[in-house]
């Protein structure tokens, strides 16, 4: 290879001294130097071989376009055209290289042999997805499959790694409509493929091997299939060694990070943290390489490897290296985010959101409050853009700010939060009922909680009542057992809402509202088997007695034509009648 390119110069005068035949000399010369190389030799820069693929190209389209042109000319035309599309799709000028293959398509009288025509149809996938056109992606993938497997086996092209590349190619497209299962398994039929191939035949697909090992491990994390994903993982590993990092160090080592955090996750899961931990670090070191060799491609992925140790450290309960880690993760996603707010604007808030849940759980209150709202301005920014992928996730972030701000003593704030939360999850429930509608009853209940810090107990009851009516009607469907803890969760807020009215509305002199709100309590004892909820009605009860013995009597002795109540615990097959802990 090195001896055809040495002799370019040469290939370029018989050019110039006899068109035809010098013409095909230099135009095949050109296109071998442009072709895949023996795996363990380092490619020429891809914007070499651009040069080079352009070349080839003009040389046969003037051989083609002249009187004496021959049949074989329009054929040669056709191949340099497909191999200008491979070496702009290297680049990633995916239009162009869309374009390149339309014009080979329409060379006239050009013959394709079949391995010509599959080639053509993995670039034409490649491009497309490059482009995020996903749909024809998924159909030029599938195509090229069907046509590599027509090929017989001796005349299978090596270019793009064959069968086992364009199984790679669909099943990457799979996973970006996010089919995993689907592409899960076509990145298995690939990874048997290249299992079952001879060293000569690997030594042209090392790089689909080492790329579909990752891939597939990536995939099998995601469906939960840890055990799997971590034997596949350790064979991707051993594929992407040193090695082939110092071969095809801007394809291996990005692998290398992603391979190097999903395994650390899935130790994690399997409880081997320790190992989680070193391999979380090496992903950070790895990451932190590429970064420093090619910024754009190696930040987002370093802030990716920081989360992913964050994890680690959250698991083995290290709070200051679980906090420095995120922090970092968050100062990095903030620079990305200043240079290109639409593209990583949605990557700053994951990571604000994930610091905020560390602060919250070390108790620093104000840094929580702080990096929530950070979270929800950065959510905010990405929603105005694209409200269909953020929208959801901007009401959640504002639900957990509401908490923030509530435990950091800023009612008024949480209320401001958690209204705007559930206005927003009311929207969303409009146009998809049944993945919002029940979040509906979760949000209400955080808004309850503000109101109630607020000390705006009627509104407070009214969110945990329809709360509480949403979580009755969703219990009431085939899946209703999974909404058991929220409706309890529901109830005992309502409870401890009636519970502060009563008493805010007696400290008040307001008897008649107290009672209303002792009446509500108690047919709310009356409806559930919660002992939590009972010994609440007990204890408000006793100490509405305690502290207001006469006025609390005569009110509701007026409001229902009844003595006060001396015994309001309920007894049921669920609660034993004894006692519950903090009833007086």
């Amino acid at each position: 290879m090195g001896l055809v390119r040495a002799l370019l110069p040469l290939s370029r005068a018989a050019a110039r001294l006899s068109p035809g035949p010098g013409g095909r000399l230099l135009g095949a010369a050109l296109t071998r130097c442009v072709a895949p190389y023996w795996v363990l030799l380092r490619p020429p820069p891809p914007l070499r071989r651009l040069a080079w693929a352009e070349e080839a190209t003009a040389v046969y389209g003037a051989l083609a376009g002249t009187d004496h042109a021959r049949p074989r000319d329009r054929d040669l035309l056709a191949r340099s055209l497909v191999w200008h599309a491979y070496t702009l799709v290297l680049v990633q000028r995916c239009e162009q290289a869309c374009a390149a293959l339309d014009a080979a398509a329409d060379v006239s009288g050009a013959r394709w042999p079949p391995a010509q025509r599959a080639l053509a149809l993995h670039l034409r996938a490649q491009a497309r997805f490059g482009l995020a056109r996903l749909d024809e992606a998924l159909g030029s993938a599938g195509e090229c499959v069907a046509a590599y497997r027509r090929l017989a086996p001796t005349r299978r092209d090596r270019t793009l790694g064959g069968l086992p590349g364009a199984l790679r190619t669909y099943a990457l497209v799979l996973a970006a409509q996010h089919r995993t299962e689907e592409s899960v398994a076509a990145y298995e039929e690939c990874t048997s493929l290249l299992r079952d191939m001879s060293v000569r035949e690997l030594s042209h697909a090392v790089l689909v091997r080492v790329r579909a090992l990752c891939e597939l491990t990536f995939g099998l994390e995601a469906l939960g299939r840890y055990e799997e994903a971590l034997s596949v993982g350790r064979e991707a590993r051993d594929a992407a060694d040193p090695l082939m990092l110092r071969v095809a160090p801007e394809i291996v080592r990005p692998l290398r990070v992603r391979l190097f955090a999903d395994l650390a996750r899935c130790l994690q899961v399997t409880g081997d943290l320790p190992a989680a931990r070193a391999t979380a670090a090496e992903a950070v070191a790895e990451a932190r390489v590429l970064a420093g060799r090619d910024r754009a491609a190696g930040e987002p992925l370093l802030v990716m490897a920081l989360d992913r140790l964050g994890d680690q450290y959250e698991e083995l309960a290290d709070r200051p290296a679980e906090s420095a880690a995120r922090r970092e993760a968050a100062d990095l996603a903030a620079a990305l985010a200043a240079e290109r707010p639409a593209a990583h604007d949605p990557l700053l808030a994951v990571c604000l959101d994930r610091l905020a849940d560390c602060h919250r759980a070390a108790g620093d209150r104000r840094d929580a409050v702080l990096a929530g709202e950070g979270a929800v301005a950065a959510y905010r920014r990405a929603a105005d853009l694209d409200p269909t992928a953020y929208d959801p996730q901007l009401a959640r972030v504002l639900a957990d700010l509401s908490r923030s701000r509530l435990e950091d003593e800023d009612p008024d704030g949480a209320v401001v939060a958690a209204r705007e939360s559930v206005a927003l999850t009311r929207r969303l429930t409009e146009s998809d009922w049944t993945a919002h509608h029940v979040l509906t009853a979760r949000r209400l209940r955080v808004l309850g909680r503000a109101l109630r810090g607020a000390g705006d107990h009627g509104a407070a009851v009214a969110c945990y009542t329809e709360s509480e009516s949403i979580l009755i009607d969703e219990s009431a469907g085939p899946d209703g057992g999974r909404y058991t803890a929220s409706l309890a969760a529901a109830r005992l807020g309502l409870a401890l809402t009636l519970d502060a009215e009563a008493h805010a509305r007696l400290a008040e002199g307001r008897t008649d509202d107290a009672v209303a709100a002792l009446r509500s309590l108690l047919a709310l004892t009356r409806r559930t088997e919660q002992a939590d909820v009972h010994a609440r009605c007990v204890a408000s009860f006793a100490g509405a007695r305690a502290e207001y013995p006469d006025v609390v009597r005569q009110a509701w002795t007026r409001a229902t034509g009844q003595d006060f109540p001396t015994f309001v615990y309920r007894w049921s097959a669920a609660v034993s009648g004894e006692r519950p802990p903090g009833a007086t």
